[in-house]
């Protein structure tokens, strides 16, 4: 009996064993591939040389259009792709597993091993960083704040961001005592890193504001000098209140309450300042600045098909077409955001708590209020356009073609269609650009002088843009193969349709050339 009892004892034990280790060993699994698809979605060292980027062009530069094209390329393509690749899916087996490695790190005084909660706080930082690149910094500040609060790993990357984030977005709104607190924190928890450092450039150029402040305020300089300073340092609110106690603008003061106005989300005011900069004949240099300003906004910030006609006719005549085109070229391969079709696409998941429905439920909600906030100011910048007597371009039309015959046509517009790479993502959009390189993780698609980085996972296929050539794929050897369109099999290897031979091996992919 005691044989039988022992030898059922040790097959117990041996069986729990053996279910323990083979299911701590799927979570494992489970968490380096959700580690690195999170690091691939994230890219949060792309998302602070973006950030560093942007402070630099708000305090040092902030004429530098080819600056701010870049940062919108480069800030579209982060945060910003599908996430069914960190869909979890926990059997019966991970949970055990789960409960297993959270019961031996409960006793070695680490935290929980918190996989689900990490998913949910991805979807919360998209839904931030969205808002934040689109100037609904209230909201974003609010999210972030939220996320501070839920967190519970304080030195997590994602920690890091939203603190970094936050800090930025409360000084764009203004408060900077918080801000402050914010960013001394980040540079508390993670000193030595990128988010470090952006945190510090940021309050260094706060402090040297603040310091030309009180410096002109102590000189009693004159109300433009002080609106200068403040415009320099970021201030914008404090910038339009002191060029109100101006009796006249000048030209160039009337260029620095528009860009104040537009940072402060008060778009079609500034574009109603620009337009009249435009016209003006007396001071060329400034007229340019504001037609790029017309341009930036018409393609990147407010869509408007007329604004953009009127602003590259303009820049025709102020012989700076190469802008205008620069621009467009950007704007081409500028991503659209996935995390607005996505969560308002979805449907509230019945195994949600309360608590995490109403989050989803607000997050849809504000995503519907920021929609409709934008068409508010779309119909408020149309009323503008039509004000200042600008030619209507309706928004479904995209070319404006001379009534010749169809023969015509197509022999005069074929050649005049370049030819380009088509890059497919894994969610349904398209980039056409020159050149893809692939860097590592990263897949680099070129476009002239502006590059947009994406996981390289993200990308399905490469093919010619209409049938015409052949893409050729390039490797540490050289050109290896050709062939009119590369799909990315299950294993990231490259073939060709229809193609008998053995795949290109991922790793030694280098660029997609025409």
């Amino acid at each position: 009996m005691k044989k039988f009892f022992f030898f059922s004892l040790f097959f117990i034990l041996f069986f729990f064993f053996a279910l323990a280790s083979e299911s701590i060993v799927s979570v494992k699994l489970q968490e380096l591939r959700f580690g690195i698809l999170r690091d691939q979605l994230m890219n949060y060292e792309l998302s602070s040389q973006t950030l560093r980027e942007r402070l630099k062009q708000m305090f040092l530069s902030k004429d530098d259009y080819m600056s701010e094209v870049k940062v919108n390329i480069l800030e579209s393509g982060i945060m910003n792709s599908e996430t069914e690749g960190l869909d979890l899916k926990m059997s019966l087996r991970d949970r055990f597993g789960l409960y297993v490695i959270n019961s031996v790190r409960f006793l070695n005084f680490k935290p929980a091993l918190e996989l689900e909660e990490q998913q949910k706080t991805i979807i919360r930082l998209q839904f931030a960083f969205y808002m934040e690149r689109t100037r609904k910094y209230p909201i974003a500040s609010k999210k972030y704040q939220e996320l501070e609060d839920s967190i519970t790993s304080s030195l997590s990357d994602e920690m890091a961001f939203t603190l970094l984030h936050h800090g930025y977005c409360l000084v764009m709104m203004g408060e900077r005592e918080k801000a402050f607190l914010k960013l001394s924190k980040a540079i508390d928890l993670f000193p030595g890193t990128h988010y470090a450092e952006n945190a510090s450039l940021l309050i260094s150029f706060l402090e040297e504001g603040e310091k030309k402040k009180e410096e002109l305020k102590n000189k009693k300089k004159s109300p433009d000098e002080l609106a200068y300073s403040l415009f320099q340092s970021g201030d914008y609110e404090e910038t339009l209140k002191t060029l109100e106690s101006l009796p006249v603008l000048t030209n160039d003061q009337s260029y620095i309450k528009a860009r104040s106005m537009e940072e402060l989300g008060k778009t079609s005011n500034a574009v109603k300042e620009y337009i009249q900069l435009v016209k003006q004949k007396e001071n060329k240099e400034v007229a340019i600045r504001a037609n790029r300003r017309l341009l930036l906004i018409g393609n990147f910030y407010q869509e408007n098909k007329s604004l953009v006609a009127f602003s590259k006719e303009e820049a025709s005549k102020l012989g700076d077409s190469k802008a205008a085109e620069n621009i467009e070229e950007g704007k081409s391969l500028v991503l659209k955001p996935v995390i607005i079709e996505k969560v308002l696409k979805s449907e509230t998941p019945s195994n949600l708590s309360a608590e995490e429905t109403k989050e989803l439920n607000q997050i849809k909600e504000n995503i519907r209020e920021s929609l409709e906030v934008s068409k508010g100011e779309t119909t408020k910048l149309a009323a503008v356009v039509s004000e200042e007597k600008i030619p209507l371009v309706p928004e479904t039309e995209t070319l404006r073609v001379k009534s010749i015959e169809p023969t015509q046509i197509t022999k005069k517009q074929t050649p005049q269609q370049p030819l380009k790479l088509k890059v497919k993502l894994r969610d349904g959009r398209e980039v056409v650009c020159e050149e893809v390189r692939i860097e590592g993780n990263l897949a680099i698609l070129q476009l002239g002088t502006f590059g947009l980085n994406l996981p390289y996972d993200l990308v399905v296929s490469v093919q010619v843009s209409n049938y015409r050539g052949v893409v050729k794929i390039v490797t540490e050897s050289g050109t290896r193969a050709e062939s009119s369109r590369w799909i990315q099999n299950g294993s990231g290897d490259w073939t060709h349709p229809k193609s008998t031979e053995s795949p290109i091996i991922r790793g030694e992919v280098k660029s997609f050339r025409l």
